[in-house]
């Protein structure tokens, strides 16, 4: 089945909270990821007045986020047998919320969907690092990306949190600084100083050999350099 046959049989509605949220859209982000779908949700008129009341007291917002959505949420549904890592990230989400919208997308609850429970988060524009590895990320820009990767795993740590599943898909490039997802794998309690201390520089080791898969390394040149002719 393709992706777009496929697509027409997501639902177009779930309820958070007390209100029937109505998508006009929903698209499954890639055909192999059949659990995680985007959905462009309607927005009546009334929503908009409510959403400035919000604005002007965040209060409201907290205590009722169904009603503050933004226009894009992604949708991510259980996958068959994951109940344990399925709550984990729950847990995850909830516990690293001062962080939500800078290093993590924004989580707005738990519903059911597609006959199947699911967690609702932001929708994230910018891209994953393999895609940008893949399409040639300036290098110039290394460092960048380097510094904001080593300030997403501390925000982690500072948390307890040990991030345990590092794929560049898993890493997203927005304004300039990157946003992690996928917490299934975490681990809690995680307090000693460096448990996420590698996870940047593997990235970036990763980064860079998907992005010039021909070329070597320095270690690698070195070695070569010293068991060349003499």
């Amino acid at each position: 089945m393709d992706l777009d046959a496929l697509n027409s049989k997501l639902p177009l509605e779930f309820r958070l909270g007390r209100r029937l949220v109505v998508a006009k859209k929903a698209e499954l982000l890639d055909i192999h990821w059949p659990t995680v779908c985007r959905l462009e949700l309607t927005q009546p008129i009334f929503l908009t007045l409510i959403q400035l009341i919000g604005v002007l007291c965040p209060y409201i917002k907290a205590c009722w986020p169904e009603w503050f959505l933004p226009p894009r949420v992604i949708l991510k549904k259980q996958k068959s047998g994951w109940d344990d890592e399925f709550c984990r990230e729950k847990t995850a989400y909830e516990l690293l919320k001062p962080i939500q919208g800078t290093f993590i997308p924004y989580f707005y609850g738990e519903v059911t969907y597609d006959a199947s429970p699911a967690l609702v988060f932001s929708a994230i524009d910018g891209n994953n690092l393999f895609y940008l590895a893949r399409h040639k990320f300036p290098e110039n820009k290394d460092e960048t990306l380097r510094k904001s990767l080593k300030d997403a795993f501390n925000a982690l740590s500072s948390y307890g949190v040990e991030y345990r599943d590092e794929k560049l898909d898993n890493i997203l490039w927005v304004d300039e600084q990157v946003m992690i997802v996928d917490f299934e794998q975490v681990k809690f309690d995680a307090w000693e100083e460096n448990s996420n201390s590698a996870s940047a520089e593997s990235l970036m080791s990763e980064f860079k050999r998907t992005r010039n898969p021909g070329r070597l390394s320095s270690y690698r040149r070195a070695l070569l350099s010293a068991n060349g002719p003499r």
